[in-house]
């Protein structure tokens, strides 16, 4: 018989729950790709029908908690991380945000506004103010303070103990062992391994897209593999290396060249138009935020509950990568430094890409809204089209596919390294780079298969279900938060 030899450190529970939910979402979705995604959808849009007040108002209840925390006494306590490396606030931001940001924002940011634009609400003439409004609204605070909820309960309790699992029984749990315990760590390596899923269904066909219309090569899943290997190399050397030397270089030279693709567009487009129309739309979310957040319409149901689930469901990936890389940063840092800084580059995106699709189609360059009606051309196409119908829009197509690259490969060498991290049975035990590749290699190989057989929807259905039971757990953080925050009042 074969004798499998464990390193003691690492938590048995963790391995053994990441391959029986690869193994049994694998067999679901394979037996019945269509059926399967059919059936999660059909329990979303029960619980998005039947629990959209409730995610309306715990997304606004969030945001606000975490506000209130930051300007509390216990927002001034330092994060100290044993073993952990203190990070520039440039490194911090740039991983920070790449990590709870991918590829999907590119795509988001050129496309979201169609689809308000051309369904507007029963009643209403078509509006671009609010086309330019809601994908604003959609990216920004409430998104980013739910990524970071988990962030703040994993910080606290690691404060308190820094001898726990970083999972979310290590958070609500003293025994670190029963069925309680199994059942909360599959909700949190769940949602990872899910999200993992959504990431490659997102991103491989829009870098696919950039790719054959740079190369005029027909988008073919030969192509789709060959991105496929490029990525996973960039991400085992990304994650081999480890937090200071790969992933944060990763990030920096992302976000570097995030900034100066966009910053480019700005300046080679209609610069004054960009702006104009991308401070009108932003005082209007300000001004309306309360009604956008707490009362029903048409978008919220269809879409708001939507990004709520996505947030939630995202969260312990993101959640517990930036706790690893907040070490010497204040809670109040943290809350403060993901909701303005991670807005602000949501609304840099957004307002850029957006505004310029919107130009194209009102100067009769492009007229997307007709695209995205008749389907003549793929929603990724579509992105890709608006990209190349700029003023030299090969070069910045080829900026673009880079970055839709390297997104991907920094969200992916995030979550590999949260996988092995949770996978240790203390924090301060640093995951070996074995295990860190090893995870990265599982988490893009067995969705990538499921994707290229038909399966992708189930992916995406299933990451937006798991939010329900989801939220139930957020409020028992939140109130782990609270717990906790009152002790290390004390002296």
């Amino acid at each position: 018989m074969f004798n499998i030899k464990l390193n003691p450190l690492w938590s048995k529970t963790v391995l053994v729950i990441t391959f029986s939910f690869l193994l049994l979402l694998s067999s679901y979705v394979l037996i019945d790709p269509e059926g399967s995604a059919k059936n999660l959808l059909n329990i979303y849009n029960f619980f998005a029908i039947n629990f959209e007040s409730f995610f309306l108002y715990f997304g606004f209840g969030v945001l606000a908690f975490l506000i209130i925390l930051s300007i509390s006494k216990s927002g001034s306590k330092k994060i100290l991380l044993q073993g952990r490396t203190t990070y520039s606030y440039f490194s911090w931001y740039s991983m920070l945000f790449a990590t709870g940001m991918g590829a999907a924002l590119l795509y988001w940011s050129t496309y979201e506004w169609l689809v308000y634009y051309t369904n507007p609400i029963s009643g209403e003439e078509q509006s671009l103010l609010k086309a330019r409004s809601y994908p604003l609204f959609h990216w920004t605070f409430t998104g980013w303070a739910l990524y970071i909820l988990p962030t703040v309960s994993f910080v606290f309790s690691l404060m308190k103990n820094p001898n726990i699992p970083l999972t979310f029984s290590g958070i609500l749990l003293k025994e670190q062992s029963g069925p309680l315990r199994i059942i909360l760590d599959i909700f949190f390596i769940g949602a990872i391994l899910t999200g993992a899923g959504v990431g490659l269904a997102l991103s491989f066909p829009l870098m696919s897209a950039a790719v054959s219309k740079l190369f005029n090569l027909n988008q073919t899943i030969y192509l789709d593999f060959l991105m496929l290997l490029i990525c996973m190399f960039i991400v085992a050397i990304s994650v081999y290396k480890g937090l200071q030397n790969g992933i944060r270089k990763l990030s920096n030279f992302n976000i570097i060249l995030v900034i100066i693709f966009l910053t480019l567009i700005l300046l080679a487009g209609p610069t004054k138009y960009i702006v104009t129309n991308t401070i009108e739309p932003f005082v209007y979310i300000v001004k309306n935020y309360l009604s956008l957040s707490l009362i029903k319409s048409k978008y919220s149901l269809d879409w708001t509950v939507f990004y709520w689930a996505w947030y939630i469901a995202l969260a312990p990936a993101v959640g517990a990568f930036i706790v690893n890389i907040s070490n010497n940063k204040t809670v109040r840092e943290l809350i403060i430094g993901a909701l303005i800084v991670g807005s602000l580059g949501s609304i840099f995106h957004i307002g850029v890409l957006s505004n310029i699709s919107i130009y194209f189609y009102e100067n009769g360059i492009l007229d997307a809204p007709k695209i995205y009606l008749d389907q003549s051309l793929t929603s990724h196409a579509l992105v890709v089209e608006t990209i190349s119908s700029l003023n030299f829009g090969t070069f910045f197509l080829i900026l673009f596919t880079i970055i839709a690259v390297v997104f991907l490969c920094t969200t992916y060498d995030s979550l590999s390294y949260i996988l092995a991290t949770a996978s240790m049975k203390n924090f301060k035990d640093t995951p070996s780079r074995s295990l860190r590749v090893f995870f990265a290699f599982i988490i893009m190989i067995q969705p990538a298969l499921i994707m290229f057989l038909g399966g992708k929807d189930s992916f995406m259905w299933l990451l937006v279900v798991i939010s329900v039971p989801l939220m139930i757990i957020y409020l028992f953080l939140i109130l782990s938060i609270i717990k906790n925050a009152i002790k290390l009042k004390k002296p």
